[in-house]
């Protein structure tokens, strides 16, 4: 039993919180059972678990995976559970993860057809819907290059809903650097932009198609829009001047998957 939020493990798994020290660790907190139970899940299992005693009840459902994995649970008491905890509302259990990124040219050897890029999407929030999605629609992979928020930040990993450890991901490669091995390996670069290119259900989308998200309030920049092989737009009929990039994903992700549906049968 875990009593102090003092205790060293705490303290250390406490310090997750900070980006720097996630990498440095290469460890992230999955907070709430649904994550928890993703991780427990995935190829890589959690380093441990830690729970309080309403935790460890929602864990009775999970127990023989956890055995089977060999996968260590600490209980905490209330107090120490806080100092891990980012929500509001905590539901008492958090599994301490592996980081589960990989290099490019790793990511790229599973030769994934759709792969959804996102280039300065600030917002963890966004992030997190937008991994979500990827997972849903069906792309094969994801590249977060920098200056974009951090996957494993509690709100990117809580909006993920889980999709974190589906969806292959590549994480801090450099835009410029991710367009030109994508390139070289065969895919087409294709930009959403809010004003000018062919509207979305308009396109032909190549068999090996990397779709490239950009910021929430400029969207991809202009130097790599000149870089892209296609620009595409969704068209708005209402007032509004744009989707959120999240939304804007989707549709665009889910038109890929409704073509290639359609040409295969």
């Amino acid at each position: 039993m875990i009593e102090s939020p003092r205790n060293e493990r705490i303290k250390r798994y406490r310090r997750l919180h900070k980006k720097n020290i996630r990498y440095r660790e290469s460890l992230f907190l999955a907070e709430g059972m649904q994550a928890v139970r993703e991780a427990v899940e995935a190829r890589v299992p959690p380093e441990c678990i830690i729970c309080n005693q309403r935790g460890l009840q929602h864990l009775e459902a999970l127990s023989d995976l956890i055995r089977a994995r060999s996968i260590p649970v600490f209980e905490a008491s209330e107090e120490a559970m806080g100092a891990l905890a980012s929500t509001v509302t905590p539901q008492g259990v958090v599994a301490v993860c592996h980081m589960l990124h990989v290099p490019l040219e790793e990511l790229l050897r599973s030769r994934p057809s759709t792969l959804l890029l996102a280039d300065r999407v600030r917002d963890p929030g966004n992030l997190g819907n937008m991994i979500r999605i990827a997972d849903a629609a069906g792309a094969d992979a994801m590249v977060v290059c920098p200056e974009s928020a951090d996957p494993y930040n509690a709100k990117t990993v809580r909006s993920t809903a889980g999709s974190l450890f589906h969806l292959p991901l590549a994480v801090n490669e450099e835009t410029p650097r991710a367009f030109a091995r994508l390139r070289e390996a065969g895919y087409a670069l294709y930009a959403a932009d809010a004003c000018s290119g062919k509207v979305f259900w308009e396109v032909e989308w190549p068999e090996k198609v990397a779709l490239v998200m950009g910021n929430e309030a400029w969207g991809v920049a202009r130097e790599e829009k000149m870089l892209a092989d296609e620009l595409v737009r969704i068209p708005m009929s209402g007032r509004a001047e744009s989707l959120n990039v999240a939304a804007a994903a989707a549709l665009l992700l889910y038109e890929i998957f409704r073509k290639r549906r359609a040409s295969s049968t």
